[in-house]
């Protein structure tokens, strides 16, 4: 495997309590891997259009998005987020 084709570090898999918004739950994740987002110059919303996480349909099929957020790679699901350590896949 060559290095651009390593496997990202994955810092957290967080899973989704019952009822908890997908947004809140990326900031508990990033919390849970002690990166303080109150602290940061940017908002949740700066990285990305948090709204769409609360409409799309996330049980019609499954859904996955990938995006940076504060300097990691990040995948949610309807279940999870997980956070990748900084250099993960499409960190250039």
């Amino acid at each position: 495997m060559s290095s651009s084709e390593r496997k990202p570090d994955l810092l957290v898999s967080y899973s989704l309590s019952s009822g908890e918004e997908i947004t809140e739950a990326v900031v508990n994740a990033f919390l849970a891997v002690e990166v303080d987002v109150h602290e940061k110059p940017t908002t949740l919303h700066d990285w990305v259009e948090a709204d769409v996480f609360e409409t799309l349909d996330w049980t019609c099929r499954p859904v996955r998005l990938s995006t940076r957020i504060w300097g990691h790679w990040v995948a949610i699901t309807a279940e999870e987020v997980r956070i990748y350590r900084d250099g993960g896949p499409s960190a250039t």
